[in-house]
């Protein structure tokens, strides 16, 4: 029996040793995982540096004409060496993660990249030069963020600024509002909606005049003439008469096509200017356009009551053209779905 007991005495002990050395394996894996990840980051980060370095002389070099002579160098600098912060969280982050493991071993060495590390530099910047991580999605993404800087944000700030923020708000009893009382009195009828109707497509494409077969051309509203950079321009807005009655009254709407859109639009179908990224990412020009005209309207306290931009698919599901008075109706009986949800 004796023999038997130190058979297994020396079976579990040797379970423990095997399971003693499985945690320190897979502790040093883990330690020498982290370690191996922080040089790699630091090799990245310094291979990034060195190429805005690059960049920098480059610019300071070739492009020193988009540049003012006074500010020149630190300008460039402060462009070239901004991060942004999903980069600056991803190397405090790092930061931190080699602090630890320098607090644990005691030795900075463990983070620091060898020559083995810094000899794959040069992939980083073969990588970054090609451009191998941009893609289409890319370009969508940039497009969909809020820096104001792209082609639809563009298009909605100068309609906004240069055109609505001008002709529709109270100035001297010559607004928007004013203009449409007038025409309600003047011609004993009611406006539908009492606010101006930017009409968004997605094909971008509105005929001088509407085609519909609930809507009729009336009058315009009364011309409104404004000094624009030392020029006295006319501003007119559109009105449109619903011969279909809606709870036996007839409908009057102040609408206009989106003319930035209808510019995107030629622009698309010329061979001056057309370029296959606008015809591949019209939809997120289209969307971003709405959106950003929608937030500078809402925004700006002026014009916040004043428009009432509606985008919607020029056809529906069997390819029909979808009726601009059906639209009117069913947003006028708010049966319409929010587009938000499609754009968000």
């Amino acid at each position: 029996m004796a023999v038997v007991s130190n058979d297994l005495e020396a079976v579990e002990e040797d379970i423990r040793v095997q399971k003693g050395r499985k945690c320190f394996y897979l502790r040093k894996m883990i330690v020498d995982f982290i370690g191996t990840s922080v040089r790699v980051m630091a090799t990245v980060f310094l291979a990034d540096l060195l190429l805005r370095i690059y960049r920098c002389v480059v610019e300071y070099i070739c492009n020193w004409r988009y540049y003012l002579p006074e500010d020149r160098l630190w300008v460039i600098l402060r462009r070239s060496c901004t991060y942004n912060s999903k980069s600056i969280y991803l190397l405090v982050g790092f930061l931190l993660v080699a602090f630890f493991r320098i607090s644990i071993t005691g030795n900075y060495r463990d983070v620091m990249p060898t020559v083995l590390f810094l000899a794959y530099m040069p992939l980083y910047w073969i990588w970054s030069f090609s451009d191998i991580g941009q893609s289409t999605l890319s370009y969508s993404h940039w497009i969909r963020d809020s820096h104001g800087l792209d082609y639809a944000a563009g298009m909605a700030s100068n309609y906004f600024h240069g055109y609505l923020k001008l002709s529709l708000p109270e100035r001297k009893d010559d607004g928007l509002k004013h203009r449409m009382a007038v025409y309600e009195d003047a011609n004993n009828i009611t406006f539908g909606i009492n606010r101006l109707i930017i009409l968004i497509p997605d094909e971008m494409f509105i005929n001088g005049v509407l085609e519909s077969k609930l809507l009729d051309k009336a009058e315009p509203l009364e011309t409104q003439f404004i000094n624009r950079a030392g020029v006295y321009r006319p501003f007119k807005h559109a009105v449109y008469r619903m011969n279909k009655k809606v709870n036996g009254r007839t409908y009057y709407f102040a609408i206009e096509g989106a003319t930035p859109m209808l510019s995107f639009f030629d622009s698309m179908h010329s061979n001056l200017s057309a370029t296959w990224q606008m015809h591949e990412l019209k939809r997120e020009i289209w969307l971003k356009f709405y959106k950003h005209l929608k937030e500078l309207i809402t925004t700006w306290p002026e014009t916040r009551d004043l428009v009432e931009p509606i985008i919607y698919s020029s056809h529906d599901t069997k390819g029909n053209l979808v009726d601009i008075g059906e639209i009117l109706l069913a947003h006028m009986q708010n049966k319409t779905k929010s587009i938000d949800e499609i754009a968000n």
